[in-house]
């Protein structure tokens, strides 16, 4: 467990602060403390969560005119979380607030937030939470209930999440949307595994994501499954699955069975740079998700020009426009999985055509910028009006 703080010093000192607001400015009212950003982790490499906190501090120095505190349950990426850790994480954050040295409090997941309803209510900060994926519309136990409850503000990463959270749980309250960008800044230029992008093909079918045995819902096996035929179709056809999990011995084992196993590259965990590379050599990008709360490689895919196939089950539909800069599909037709994957490889203009549409909607509707305005907007309960 981590904890951090930036400009503790001008943090303790009341004053007026000023940040830009979308067409005027917000003057903040004056505060003694400042806000805390309660984060699983903000490891580099872990994914989208620790992707999106790093986001959500970006904005919340803007907000705070960087004296945001930062309160890591995992200081690295996360293994099994002890007890000990989640005991020093709700100390650190309970006390905080008792000793009256933070103002409001922005969770990165809900499960992080179930220490509110246990601090007395005197003493207990407004907050606001980001809902992601099932973690906010499944089954969930008495204190997540109530914090999901408590909170000032509830933010989905999609319209997909939010009706799924006030569908499942509908005495909530309101829940607002806030879709995600791709962080401002490019990843700094490292290693290149040469050796790996030299074995890409043109004709490269590109999909990113963990492989957990709990969460087998991305669509590997689907595509798994498809991939026989597209390779009948389209015989320089290759598929490249990136990332890494406790699956993948028996999704390897999948692919040898489908008997064009040779097509299939498994490449591992690798690095930001590398992965840069892998996306522009590819052909198009594809994960037919049924549980996608949002889906940031498909911005990351969009980045690179690359056109997206996802699915009709899940919020994949907010960010690929259907025929415009990508293909949408139930995850259930195997056969149209396929039919997709092979117009694609078929038509490199329609390729180009959909690659360039959808990095101008990226750059339109999903631009850090934009990220930051809406959550400004949605934080306004929390850290004061305009005026």
């Amino acid at each position: 467990m981590e904890v951090a703080s930036r400009n503790s010093a001008a943090a303790s000192a009341p004053r007026q602060r000023f940040f830009r607001w979308p067409g005027s400015v917000l003057v903040m009212k004056e505060l003694q403390c400042s806000p805390i950003l309660c984060a699983v982790t903000q490891a580099a490499g872990y994914g989208g969560i620790a992707r999106v906190s790093r986001m959500l501090l970006d904005v919340l120095q803007v907000i705070s005119g960087n004296t945001c505190q930062v309160v890591k349950l995992c200081s690295g990426i996360p293994g099994p979380v002890s007890t000990t850790m989640k005991v020093r994480f709700a100390s650190v954050l309970a006390l905080r607030q008792l000793r009256g040295k933070v103002s409001w409090v922005v969770f990165d997941h809900l499960a992080l937030a179930r220490i509110q309803p246990l601090v007395p209510a005197v003493f207990r900060r407004p907050y606001a939470v980001f809902l992601h994926d099932i973690e906010a519309w499944g089954r969930m136990g008495p204190l997540q209930k109530a914090a999901l409850k408590g909170a000032r503000v509830r933010i989905a990463n999609s319209q997909y999440t939010a009706n799924k959270v006030t569908s499942a749980h509908p005495d909530v309250g309101a829940v607002h949307v806030c879709h995600l960008a791709l962080p401002r800044v490019e990843p700094a230029a490292g290693h290149l595994n040469t050796a790996l992008l030299d074995s890409i093909y043109s004709s490269a079918v590109l999909i990113v994501g963990r492989m957990g045995s709990t969460e087998r819902y991305k669509g590997h096996d689907q595509v798994l499954a498809a991939w026989p035929e597209v390779k009948r179709r389209v015989l320089a056809a290759q598929l490249i699955v990136v990332g890494d999990g406790d699956d993948v011995p028996r999704l390897k084992h999948v692919a040898a069975a489908t008997g064009v196993g040779s097509s299939i590259l498994f490449t591992g965990r690798v690095d930001e740079h590398t992965l840069h590379a892998i996306y522009d050599r590819a052909a198009l990008f594809v994960m037919p998700s049924s549980r996608e709360g949002f889906g940031l490689v498909y911005l990351e895919a969009m980045h690179h020009r690359l056109p997206c196939i996802g699915s009709t089950e899940d919020a994949a539909s907010e960010v690929i426009v259907q025929g415009q800069t990508g293909l949408l599909v139930s995850q259930s037709d195997v056969s149209g999985l396929a039919d997709a994957i092979v117009k694609l490889l078929q038509n490199t203009a329609l390729r180009r055509q959909m690659g360039e549409a959808g990095f101008c909607r990226l750059e339109e509707i999903f631009s850090f910028s934009r990220f930051q305005a809406r959550l400004i907007q949605l934080l306004q309960p929390l850290c004061g009006p305009p005026g």
